[in-house]
């Protein structure tokens, strides 16, 4: 089979080549937490301790007054770690894989898709412990929860789509793995995670009307925090952003990815 990508055919060379995926998935779970005391725990860490320093700032020092403050942060921190996770090992998924690049039976197109899934089932696993814990703050989880392999599919478009416009360009413009960084850490702050949609100023509702990242965290908290169906203009939004963004990275891949041995 022709392992290069084109427009058309992207579903049908992940479909042939699931198996390299499930085994490129699986080495980079255990290359992740080997040799780690830890193990996965850090992946739960992660989130808890920022849960923790913001849970005090926000609700102790400024009291931002949002009730169980913690669950709140934790629904939103959460699938904020898929996001950045992806993106941050996905930048530079096809540099790091070199070796893989130009080789006849295999398909780059899996290199930027393997950290995309890692860090999906990396938060599949968080949930079951979040809903211990909301369980342990006597939240309700009831009928939402069926809204959210929906907000999930929708999550996973818009971060497949960023992860190969960026894995391409970063193949030509080393500096983007960089600047991902800096624009992860501006995004955090932009979308309202451990802050509410409401405590933002009029003058700048903008900036979280049109991030749709902000749809899906918000999708997330009503989900996982206020026990309710997410709102169907923010999924609607964030679903037409995913498939937009996954058809550019689609399409930036396609074109690019004869020269992609050149430059590597």
């Amino acid at each position: 089979m022709d392992t290069r990508l084109s427009d058309r055919n992207a579903i049908s060379v992940l479909w042939t080549f699931r198996w390299l995926v499930y085994e490129l998935v699986l080495r980079d779970l255990r290359l992740r937490y080997r040799g780690s005391f830890a193990g996965f725990a850090w992946t739960l860490l992660n989130p808890l301790i920022f849960m923790t320093i913001y849970a005090l700032v926000f609700s102790v020092y400024f009291r931002i007054g949002v009730p169980n403050y913690a669950l709140y942060l934790l629904a939103g921190l959460i699938p904020w770690g898929w996001v950045s996770g992806a993106v941050l090992a996905g930048t530079t998924s096809i540099v790091d894989g070199r070796m893989y690049v130009g080789r006849t039976m295999f398909p780059t197109l899996v290199l930027p898709i393997v950290p995309v899934v890692s860090n999906a089932l990396n938060f599949i696993f968080a949930l079951p412990v979040l809903a211990v814990f909301a369980l342990a703050m006597h939240a309700h989880l009831g009928l939402a929860l069926v809204a959210l392999p929906l907000v999930m599919l929708v999550q996973l478009l818009v971060t497949t789509g960023i992860v190969l416009l960026l894995a391409t360009a970063n193949v030509f413009f080393r500096d983007l793995q960089l600047l991902a960084n800096y624009a992860l850490t501006i995004l955090f702050y932009l979308t309202p995670i451990f802050y509410t949609r409401v405590q933002v100023p009029t003058a700048f509702q903008a900036l979280v009307i049109w991030n749709p990242f902000a749809a899906l965290i918000s999708a997330y908290q009503d989900i996982l925090y206020a026990n309710r169906f997410p709102s169907p203009a923010d999924l609607a939004y964030a679903a037409a952003f995913g498939a937009v963004i996954l058809a550019l990275g689609v399409a930036a891949f396609t074109r690019s990815q004869d020269a992609f041995s050149q430059y590597i």
